[in-house]
């Protein structure tokens, strides 16, 4: 028995988010936003958004529906989708916070903490992997305790 797949074709079904489209052979990329008006895409791998508006919406090919299963059998386009997302708004922070960042030291300490919430080597690291990401990006989010806590941490094992 075989099942029916949806049909691609976005005049049969809307835009969703999290489908993903190809502008000919040249882009690739998931819907964020859609409307009568236009289709907001983000072009993948570069992480260009573009707003097409309606009268080039038949340049824009559906390749698959936001809540088919990718290649990996994992997960949906869409959560895909979201957790992009995420990682660009932690590329976003953490460029923001080397920006804001005074000296050298101030630069590496940033970098010592996103290596240990990104690759946690103790139990320590792996249990606040999120406290050490808060340190690292928005230190003002955290009080004065936790500091202390991972800075004696830090000088008791250094890493």
């Amino acid at each position: 028995m075989t099942t029916s797949q949806p049909s691609l074709d976005p005049r049969n079904i809307p835009w969703k988010r999290g489908d993903v489209c190809s502008l000919g052979s040249s882009k690739h990329g998931f819907v964020l936003a859609h409307a009568p008006e236009y289709l907001e895409v983000l072009w993948m791998p570069a992480g260009v958004v573009e707003t097409i508006p309606a009268e080039d919406f038949d340049d824009v090919l559906r390749v698959v529906h936001a809540n088919s299963i990718t290649a990996d059998g994992k997960s949906t386009n869409l959560e895909t989708l979201r957790d992009i997302e995420a990682l660009h708004h932690v590329r976003d922070a953490i460029t923001e916070r080397m920006k804001g960042a005074k000296s050298d030291a101030d630069r590496k300490e940033v970098d010592a903490l996103m290596k240990r919430f990104l690759g946690p080597d103790c139990a320590f690291d792996r249990q606040h992997a999120d406290l050490l990401f808060q340190i690292a990006i928005v230190p003002q989010s955290v009080g004065w305790y936790w500091k202390l806590r991972e800075r004696l941490h830090r000088f008791i094992h250094p890493h």
